[in-house]
């Protein structure tokens, strides 16, 4: 869906309207050598990193169900990859990336280590600091519904439905394995990118802040990023349906390209309500979201920029991975998200 036009149906959430086993058969893995698209867009997330406790159920998930295709799938050990996420050599065991149909960005890269953590998530409250969720779009969200739920899965409501502006959208939210909340999204009149089962994976994910001018500035200073959407919520409404204490605001950013609609970043700050920092437990072994990678055609740019915000930044050189035999850096963003880099 046109995501700036989302935050706008937001308002209609804030100011008090309600929200309204698997049978796998797993896509064709691509023929592709590598998960490297012919033309990379450095402003748009290559893949959000998943962990799980169980490749075949994700697989059946994001594959079967959802009809992400399988760009590459390396079972057994990487080292390299290893290495960059600072585990032993021999933890992480299987791994699968994969993406809709027709998109080049956007995608999800499944891993599973050897002994897997606990969820990122468990336990989380609405404003704590954490990767938070994952977007879909659908196609006949009823009908997605429907198949969902007689599958066994169990949503948190039935769909809502907002207008605002002539533009109607319908969402609704699926607590997924590994404590991934996932979003199911569609715009009457406005059908986005999906595989043939209906689903788009993933136009965004969500990740919570505690100071979103900080995010700003990192994600257009040092990656590049456009700032696609902003919106700001407060008064007694809001306070009142969001559950804030008196004074409290809510802060709304996009950021990715404005002419690209995968792979895009929500940075959502809860203006003066506490929240736990959970970005800690978004590390490997840890189920979940725990981090997003993206393709850049020039790392050293990218770190020198990262250098003179100053932010938080290691250099792995050289490493051979899942991704192939590539230059690698990590970033931390001020809030505390991960985000790798992959020269292309």
């Amino acid at each position: 869906m046109d995501l700036p036009v989302r935050r706008r149906l937001l308002a209609c959430l804030v100011l008090g309207l309600s929200l309204g086993g698997c049978a796998w058969r797993p896509s064709s893995p691509s023929k592709e050598p590598s998960a490297v698209p012919p033309t990379v867009n450095p402003k748009a997330y290559a893949y959000a990193v998943i962990s799980v406790a169980d490749m075949d159920q994700a697989l059946a998930l994001w594959s079967g169900r959802f009809g992400m295709r399988v760009a590459v799938r390396r079972e057994g050990s990487d080292p390299g990859l290893a290495a960059v996420w600072g585990v032993e050599a021999g933890e992480i065991i299987d791994q699968a990336l994969l993406l809709t149909p027709g998109m080049a960005q956007g995608g999800i890269h499944l891993v599973r280590f050897r002994i897997p953590g606990p969820a990122v998530r468990e336990g989380a409250a609405p404003t704590d600091l954490v990767p938070k969720s994952v977007d879909i779009a659908a196609r006949d969200l009823p009908a997605r519904y429907a198949e969902l739920d007689a599958a066994g899965y169990r949503f948190r409501s039935p769909i809502g439905r907002f207008e605002t502006d002539g533009i109607v959208v319908h969402e609704v939210h699926l607590p997924g394995p590994d404590g991934v909340n996932l979003v199911f999204l569609e715009q009457e009149g406005k059908p986005e990118p999906v595989s043939p089962e209906g689903y788009g994976v993933a136009p965004q994910i969500v990740a919570t802040s505690p100071d979103n001018r900080r995010e700003k500035a990192f994600f257009e200073r040092v990656l590049g990023l456009d700032e696609t959407s902003y919106h700001r919520f407060a008064g007694p409404e809001v306070e009142r349906t969001i559950g804030l204490p008196s004074g409290a605001a809510l802060d709304i950013r996009i950021f990715g390209d404005a002419g690209y609609g995968y792979g895009r970043l929500e940075i959502v700050q809860y203006e003066g309500a506490k929240g736990a920092d959970l970005y800690p437990r978004a590390r490997p072994p840890a189920r979940g979201l725990l981090s997003v990678t993206f393709f850049v055609p020039d790392v050293d740019a990218v770190l020198a920029r990262a250098a003179a915000l100053p932010a938080p930044a290691v250099d792995h050189g050289i490493v051979d991975t899942v991704f192939g035999r590539a230059r690698m850096a990590t970033l931390t963003s001020p809030a505390g998200l991960r985000i790798d880099l992959v020269q292309r």
